[in-house]
């Protein structure tokens, strides 16, 4: 029920002897996580890590609200993601810039975490949650240089983050998240192949939901992402400015949607927020008006 809608951003549960959550969604819907934690009787002390796959505000947001009533749990983070999570204010700065005032402030201001209960955790890095249950970190940046998803080892199983596209399941049209500021295609597509090495059969997707066929979900992202940003390439070379390639995106989406629906806001803005980031790795201005 992420901005009061179902089906936008998904957190995981995984249960061992030890229990982590991974990804946390928008600090406004974190009380979405204590209600699904009580209808399933699962106590606040009963987890044990918390696991933004990075820290954009949709998968670490809720994250301080939830470390101050977890009270055993460890947050791990990419190195490069640690500080956000003690001080989020640059974050929120940043994120408000992007997306301005009025959406942010849907969001929900994260709370800051006490540096002592932060931990960085790296490439190849394990969590035994015990029961036969262990989480290896897999680096994956391209959508952001401090993402990590996560393996479930032995069951053929990755919680991908957004190392994939966004498929809602109210409109299930494949985008990819190419977003500012440090997006980059090379890296992205190496962090898709990364993944597929593993031969997952699923993928737990934040955008949204389980995956089942998960390698060919994997090709079609590929594909996807070298169109999307050979599209976005060709029309501002030919001097589309910002804006007018974020309507034309937007209206060919539109138009390849599965049913009726209108065309939801979070989507339009994932859209806008994509063409921003991919221009600005292609090296042409992002200023909506001006080339």
């Amino acid at each position: 029920m992420a901005l009061g809608k179902p089906g936008v951003v998904a957190a995981y549960l995984v249960r061992g002897k030890e229990s982590a959550l991974i990804d946390l969604g928008y600090a406004s819907s974190v009380e979405t996580l204590f209600m699904a934690l009580a209808r399933k009787k699962i106590g606040t002390e009963e987890i044990n890590y918390l696991l933004p796959t990075h820290v954009h505000l949709d998968h670490s947001g809720a994250c301080g609200a939830l470390a101050g009533k977890l009270v055993n749990a460890s947050i791990r983070v990419h190195p490069k993601g640690e500080r956000h999570l003690v001080d989020p204010s640059k974050l929120w700065r940043g994120a408000s810039e992007l997306f301005g005032d009025e959406l942010v402030n849907r969001y929900g201001r994260p709370q800051p975490i006490n540096a002592a209960r932060v931990r960085s955790i790296g490439d190849g890095e394990e969590i035994n949650l015990g029961r036969g249950l262990t989480l290896r970190a897999i680096w994956t940046p391209g959508h952001a240089s401090h993402h990590l998803s996560y393996e479930l080892e032995g069951l053929r199983a990755v919680f991908t983050g957004d190392a994939v596209g966004i498929t809602y399941p109210a409109y299930p049209v494949l985008i990819p998240t190419t977003p500012p500021t440090s997006f980059n295609l090379e890296a992205a597509l190496h962090s898709l192949q990364r993944i597929r090495q593993r031969s997952p059969k699923i993928l737990l997707t934040p955008h949204y939901g389980v995956i089942d066929e998960a390698l060919n979900s994997i090709d079609a992202n590929i594909r996807s992402l070298k169109g999307w940003i050979s599209s976005i390439k060709e029309m501002a070379t030919n001097g589309l400015l910002a804006d007018s390639i974020i309507t034309k995106l937007t209206d060919e989406i539109s138009r390849d949607k599965a049913h009726a629906n209108e065309f939801p806001d979070y989507l339009r803005q994932s859209v806008r927020v994509s063409v921003l980031g991919a221009l600005r790795y292609l090296g042409y201005s992002t200023q909506v008006g001006a080339r």
